[in-house]
C-alpha cells in the first residue's frame, strides 16, 4: 500500500541529484506522498515539532549524501551536523530515534560516513545499509531505490502485461456500455421503429396489389363464362398465399421488435451493473482515503504530543510533561512512546515506582525496546535495587550490544555492589563503543580509585575533562586522586572545580 517518503538532503551538497530523485519518486508513489523541503514549513511554527511531526508521519526517510555531506560547515566554520538546530541532522535523528526506516542513498561518488564521523544522535545511521544513485546510471540506480522503497512500504509488485492487456479489453467494454447508455437507447429504437413501419408499408402494399390483381382475374372471369370457375379458383389460391407472406413478414417484423426490445432491457441492466460497480469502487476508494487521513492525522497528533512532552520535559516542567504523556495515552495506548516519556517525566520526579510502571508497558508493547530497559533499570538502580538494575542492562545489552550507555549504567550498578572488576570491563566496552563518551572515562577513573589505582584513575580523568573541561565533578575527582598519591597540583583541580560550581563537594 502507498506509504510517505520523506526526502532529506543537503542544498549545496546534492540539489541536483535530489531533486531528480524527487521527481522520479512522484511519478511512482505520487507527489502528495512526498515531503522533500523545509521551505514546507509553515510561518510562525515551531520549526523542531514540525520537522518532528513531519518525520514520525512518513514510512520511508531518504537521506541523500553527497561528496560534502559529511564536512559542510555553516557561516561561522562550524561543520552542520553538530550544530543542534541543523534541519538535516534533526530530521534523521528523529526518524533513527522513531525507529522509522532510513535508507541512506549515496550520490556523486559519496561514501559512508562512519559511526565515529558522527554525532551520538546521528551513529545508527552508520548501521543502516546504503544505496548509490550514480548520475551516468540514474535510471538503473533509481528503479532499484525504488524497488527498496516499495519493500518498506509494503507495496503489491507491478501486475504482469497480460493483466494490463485484459483490463483495457475491459475498460473499452465498460466505456462502449456508458457510451451505449448516454446515446445509444435512442438510436437503436429508431431504428427498430423504422425497421418495423417499413415492414407494416411494405406488406400494405404487397397485399393491396395482390387484391387489385385477383379483382381484375375475376372480371376477367366473368366476362368469360366458360373458363371462370377455374380463374376464380386460382385468384383464391393467390390472394391467399399473398396474404399467408404478409402475415409472414408481419410476423417477422413483430419478432424484431420483440428481440430489440429484450437487447434493451439487457442493455439497461448491463449499464446499471457497471454503475453499481462503479459507485461500489468509488465507495471503497473514499473509505480507505478516509481511513489513510484519519491514521495519517492520529499518529500527527500522537508524534506532536509526544514531542511536546520531550520539550516539557527537557526544560524541567515534569508536571506538564506527564499530563502531556497522559493525553497522547489516550489517543493511543498501543503506541510505547508515550509510556517511555511519561516514565522518564516520573523519574526525574522522584517518583520512580510509576517511572517502572510506564516503562513496563513499554516494554510490553515493544519487546525489543532497548531503552526502555536501560531506564528502568536506572530506576531500580536509583531504588537501590541493583541487582533488577543489572537484569535490565543485560537485556538491553542483549538487544543491541553496540549501545555504549547500557555497559556504563550496568558498570555503575556492579560498582555500587562493590565489583570493580566487573565495573571497569563494563566502563572500558562504553569508551570502545563510544570514544567521547565522557561520563564512562570518569566512572572507570572512579572504580580505579575504590580499588586504590589512583594512577589510572587520574589518566582517565585526564580523558574526560579533555572531553568536557567545564563539568566541576571531574576536577573534583581529579584533585582527590591526586592528593592521595601526595601531588600537590590536586589542591588547584578542587579550587577549579569550586569556580566552576560553588555547590559541588570534592569529600
Amino acid at each position: 500500500m502507498a506509504g510517505t517518503i520523506f526526502i532529506n538532503y543537503r542544498r549545496e551538497d546534492s540539489i541536483s541529484i535530489a531533486g531528480r530523485l524527487h521527481d522520479r519518486l512522484a511519478q511512482a508513489f505520487g507527489r502528495k506522498n512526498l515531503f522533500m523541503d523545509v521551505d514546507h514549513i509553515p510561518a510562525g511554527v515551531d520549526f523542531v515539532a514540525h520537522l518532528n511531526s513531519q518525520v514520525a508521519a512518513c514510512d520511508v526517510i531518504l537521506v541523500v549524501i553527497g561528496p560534502n555531506w559529511l564536512a559542510a560547515k555553516d557561516e561561522s566554520g562550524r561543520r552542520r551536523l553538530d550544530n543542534p538546530e541543523d534541519f538535516v541532522t534533526i530530521e534523521i535523528a528523529t526518524a533513527l530515534a522513531r525507529d522509522i526506516r532510513v535508507i541512506p542513498v549515496l550520490v556523486d561518488g559519496a561514501h559512508m560516513p562512519k559511526a565515529d564521523e558522527l554525532p551520538n544522535s546521528l551513529k545508527p545511521l552508520a548501521r543502516r545499509q546504503a544505496l548509490e544513485v550514480r548520475q551516468l546510471h540514474f535510471g538503473r540506480d533509481a528503479e532499484a531505490l525504488l524497488e527498496r522503497v516499495r519493500e518498506a512500504l509494503g507495496d503489491e509488485p507491478a501486475r504482469p502485461a497480460w493483466w494490463r492487456g485484459r483490463a483495457a479489453v475491459g475498460a473499452a467494454a465498460v466505456v462502449v456500455l456508458l457510451l451505449i447508455g448516454v446515446g445509444g437507447y435512442a438510436f437503436l429504437r429508431h431504428f427498430v421503429e423504422q425497421g418495423v413501419q417499413r415492414a407494416e408499408l411494405k406488406w400494405e402494399e404487397e397485399r393491396r396489389a395482390a387484391e387489385a390483381q385477383a379483382n381484375r382475374k375475376v372480371a376477367q372471369a366473368e366476362q368469360q363464362p366458360s373458363t371462370a370457375p377455374k380463374a376464380v379458383e386460382q385468384e383464391s389460391q393467390a390472394r391467399a398465399a399473398a396474404e399467408a407472406e404478409a402475415k409472414r413478414k408481419a410476423d417477422d417484423a413483430e419478432q424484431q421488435r420483440v428481440a430489440a426490445a429484450k437487447a434493451e432491457e439487457e442493455r439497461k441492466a448491463q449499464q446499471a451493473a457497471v454503475e453499481e460497480a462503479e459507485r461500489q469502487r468509488l465507495a471503497a476508494v473514499k473509505a480507505e482515503e478516509d481511513r489513510k487521513r484519519t491514521e495519517a492525522d492520529a499518529r500527527a497528533r500522537y508524534s506532536a504530543l509526544v514531542s511536546q512532552g520531550n520539550m516539557d520535559t527537557n526544560a524541567g516542567d515534569f508536571e506538564r510533561a506527564i499530563s502531556t504523556f497522559s493525553v497522547a495515552i489516550g489517543l493511543n495506548p498501543q503506541y510505547a512512546l508515550a509510556f517511555y516519556g511519561r516514565g522518564v517525566a516520573y523519574g526525574k520526579k522522584g517518583k520512580n515506582d510509576q517511572a517502572i510502571a510506564d516503562y513496563n508497558q513499554a516494554i510490553r508493547l515493544d519487546p525489543r525496546y532497548a531503552l526502555a530497559f536501560v531506564s528502568r533499570g536506572l530506576a531500580y538502580e536509583r531504588k537501590g535495587d541493583n541487582d533488577r538494575a543489572i537484569a535490565d542492562y543485560n537485556q538491553a545489552i542483549r538487544l543491541d550490544p553496540k549501545y555504549a550507555i547500557s555497559f556504563n549504567s550496568r558498570g555503575v550498578a556492579y560498582g555500587n555492589k562493590g565489583r570493580y572488576d566487573q565495573a571497569i570491563a563494563d566502563f572500558s566496552e562504553a569508551v570502545r563503543l563510544d570514544p567521547t563518551y565522557a561520563l564512562a572515562f570518569s566512572n572507570r577513573g572512579l572504580a580505579y580509585e575504590k580499588k586504590g589505582d589512583n594512577e589510572r584513575a587520574i589518566a582517565d580523568y585526564n580523558e574526560a575533562i579533555r572531553l568536557s573541561p567545564d563539568e566541576a565533578t571531574l576536577f573534583c575527582r581529579r584533585g582527590r586522586a591526586k592528593l592521595k598519591i601526595k601531588e600537590q597540583s590536586g589542591n588547584a583541580d578542587i579550587a577549579r572545580a569550586r569556580r566552576l560550581d560553588a555547590s559541588v563537594s570534592c569529600q
